[in-house]
């Protein structure tokens, strides 16, 4: 399974004179490539060259966008701030449903995170999050990012919250 992290890694290893990969998932099976090279451009070849990649060599299920850096801010992606070891497991190729969870399980004290579903239309994972307490909005938002971090490019998560 490619996570976001792994998918930029592999893409920077294939094209080292970009200087900068930023994937975005949409969900849907639907993901935004944002590049950008030394001169802080996106060329035209360059687009052609990352689109072309990513539809021939990642998901086939993906259906990718390739757009400059600074529209990145302007669709309101911005860089994340992500543990190491969530970053370690998002680098692995070899990610599965169990390791996905058992990672989340350690990033976060008291919380049991557990799989409900997959919705194969919108590629959206459905998690329940269980707690002994009630999770606030920053403890809630940041278990959010860290799910999104392990889904594969082109999924989401969502996640439930249960807690006293």
């Amino acid at each position: 399974m490619g996570t976001r992290l792994w998918t930029e890694q592999i893409m920077k290893q294939r094209f080292p004179h970009i200087r900068y990969i930023r994937i975005h998932n949409s969900g849907s099976h639907k993901a935004t490539i944002y590049a950008w090279n030394e001169q802080l451009q996106l060329a035209e070849h360059d687009a052609r060259e990352l689109g072309r990649y990513a539809t021939d060599y990642l998901s086939p299920e993906v259906c990718f966008t390739v757009k400059s850096y600074e529209s990145a801010a302007v669709d309101g992606v911005s860089p994340l701030e992500i543990p190491e070891q969530l970053k370690q497991e998002a680098l692995k190729g070899s990610l599965d449903q169990r390791r996905v969870f058992a990672v989340l399980n350690d990033l976060l004290a008291g919380v049991v995170v557990a799989y409900r579903r997959y919705d194969i239309r919108t590629g959206t994972v459905h998690m329940a999050a269980y707690s002994c307490y009630e999770l606030n909005d920053r403890d809630k938002g940041i278990l959010q990012k860290y799910a999104d971090e392990l889904m594969p490019v082109g999924s989401v998560a969502a996640v439930m919250y249960y807690g006293s």
